[in-house]
Parts: C-alpha cells; sequence; structure tokens
C-alpha cells in the first residue's frame, strides 16, 4: 500500500501521524524458519541488510508486515547516504522500523482498520534491538509536520485511522507531505564535459509518461567520488547507442544561471536504473531547477517512475 503526495499538512481527529523515514520500503515476510525481506520492487533485502535478515529469524513469528529500512545518526535522524553507505562506512545504526502488521498466524488482516493492525502489531514486537516500532501521533498535523521541518526530517506520513491494507494500490487513505521537494527518476544517460577528471559530469533524468520517457533534466551536484567510481561500473553494462527519450534532449542547453555551459557528450544507457534527486521547483517545461543527487533507488522499478505532483488536500 502505497501513499498519495499532498501539497499540505492538516489537521483531523480521524487522523493519525508518522515520521517519513529516509530509507527503503521493505516487507517481510516470516513463516516458521523461513524468512524474505522484500523491496518494492521484490529485490530481497537479504543479504544487503544481514543484520534485520537476523533479527527477523529470531523474532520467530509466522507475519507478514510492512516498514522501513533506515540508518539513524547520533540526532535520532535517518539518513538515506548513509544507509546505501553502511557496510562500508558504518556510520549511524542500522533499523527496520515497523509500521503496519497484514497476515499473522494463518490470519489475514487486511481487512482490519488501521488502529486494530497497530494493535495487534504492538502485541507482537520484540521489546528492543533492530526490530521497532514505527514512531506514530494522533496530534494536530500542522504542528507534527512543524516539528519534522525543525528536526530536519524528509517530511510525515498521515494515515486514517480506519483505513484498510490495499497491497498495491496508491490510497488517498494514506498521505505523504514532504518537507522538501524529491522525486524519483530513471537514469537515462550521463555526461562527462571536455577535459574533466570526473568519470561523468552529469546524470540525464527522465520520468515515464503515457509509456514515454520523459526528459526532466541533467544533475551534477551531490556525488561523492566513491559513488560516481562505483555508478560508472553499474553503466557499463547499460550502454546503448539511442537516447531512450521519446525526444532527443538539448542537453547543453544554456540557461540565464549557465549562459555558456561547457559542451558535454552523452553516453546512453538502457533506462533500468533509477535513483532520487532534490530539487527546488520545476519549470515551465518540466525540467527540474537546481536538482541534486540524493542516492540510488534500487527498490524501485524504472518503469514504476512517473512524475509525482502533489495532490490537494480534500476538506472534510
Amino acid at each position: 500500500m502505497l501513499a498519495t503526495l499532498t501539497d499540505a499538512p492538516f489537521d483531523d481527529p480521524g487522523w493519525e501521524y508518522e515520521v517519513k523515514w529516509d530509507g527503503y520500503r521493505a516487507v517481510a515476510f516470516m513463516h516458521k524458519n523461513e524468512v524474505e525481506l522484500k523491496s518494492r520492487n521484490d529485490k530481497s533485502f537479504n543479504e544487503k541488510f544481514y543484520p534485520v535478515y537476523e533479527a527477523l529469524k529470531n523474532w520467530n513469528i509466522n507475519a507478514i508486515v510492512d516498514g522501513e529500512v533506515v540508518v539513524t545518526m547520533k540526532n535520532g535522524i535517518s539518513s538515506f547516504g548513509a544507509l546505501q553507505n553502511w557496510r562500508s562506512e558504518a556510520d549511524g545504526n542500522l533499523y527496520y522500523y515497523v509500521f503496519d502488521i497484514v497476515w499473522l498466524d494463518g490470519k489475514d488482516l487486511t481487512g482490519l482498520p488501521l488502529f486494530e493492525r497497530k494493535t495487534i502489531l504492538k502485541s507482537v514486537l520484540p521489546a528492543e534491538g533492530i526490530i521497532r516500532s514505527g514512531y506514530s501521533v494522533q496530534a494536530d498535523g500542522t504542528a507534527f509536520f512543524g516539528a519534522a521541518r525543525d528536526l530536519g526530517i524528509e517530511g510525515i506520513i498521515a494515515k486514517k485511522s480506519d483505513s484498510l491494507y490495499l497491497p498495491g494500490e496508491r490510497s488517498r487513505e494514506w498521505l505523504k507531505i514532504k518537507v522538501n521537494k524529491r522525486q524519483e527518476v530513471v537514469i537515462a544517460g550521463y555526461t562527462r564535459n571536455e577535459g574533466s577528471p570526473k568519470y561523468f559530469s552529469s546524470l540525464l533524468l527522465g520520468v515515464y509518461e503515457g509509456g514515454q520517457l520523459k526528459y526532466v533534466g541533467k544533475v551534477g551536484t551531490g556525488f561523492k567520488d566513491k559513488q560516481q567510481r562505483e555508478m560508472i561500473q553499474l553503466f557499463k553494462p547499460l550502454v546503448i547507442q539511442k537516447s531512450p527519450f521519446e525526444e532527443e534532449p538539448d542537453y547543453n542547453k544554456p540557461s540565464r544561471f549557465r549562459p555558456d555551459p561547457p559542451h558535454a557528450k552523452a553516453t546512453w544507457l538502457k533506462p533500468s536504473l533509477v535513483c532520487e534527486v532534490s530539487f527546488t521547483e520545476v519549470t515551465a517545461d518540466g525540467v527540474f531547477r537546481h536538482p541534486s543527487f540524493e542516492g540510488m533507488r534500487e527498490d524501485k522499478s524504472a518503469m514504476e517512475v512517473v512524475r509525482e505532483t502533489a495532490k490537494p488536500v480534500k476538506k472534510s
């Protein structure tokens, strides 16, 4: 079940509010001695996040739970960059924050209201360790959003207290309100400026509209040298000769901020990798302004990536 992006926080006693973690959404399937931790695109996280996998095995229940794998720093805030590098850099603490339970001991719980599912979840969660309860409050949504913004948290999730669990559906009874503008995008290619010592100068980005890949800009900031080295290895087997966009973009187009940009040559890629970028706004022609790379999204399928537009909150 997925949340719909909305444009503003709101207050409603029939809703509850959660922290929007900056991590990987993951569903855990536990039955007898078998455990599988899966991403949204059905990729196994058992090896990548093996401490979570071991904790799930030790939980010793027959259940399906939904949550987010995160790395939290000393200030308690989740860091997507630290999550991507946790095995090599070991910054922060790895946790699996569980916010829902949809099956337990052979019983389907998806038809129960959220508040009942959370009561059941609370009764079976481990008392301590890597697996933790997702933080949830029944309070004013606007105040909770303001607190999240002040703490530097990505945003909040609003859930209707009596919402049912609808597997695979994007619901208006679960809403996400972001502090900063962020978007998942498909990596369709990369450029390298003449004379640049870097592996690449920018990534060429797209989203799907009506089955066609549309250009939404390029991003050239936010990368570490180590990330570039790792990413260029991912790119090598995906190189193609022709642009995957419906219309080949003018990636050397001048702007008022860069009236004379360096000449760059594009290397096109099979559009199968997904990353996330932050940005300030979208121009009239649909291009991101001031984008910055936030990290790879290996938990997302490229064909699912569409332009995410905030829906207005329905007034009750």
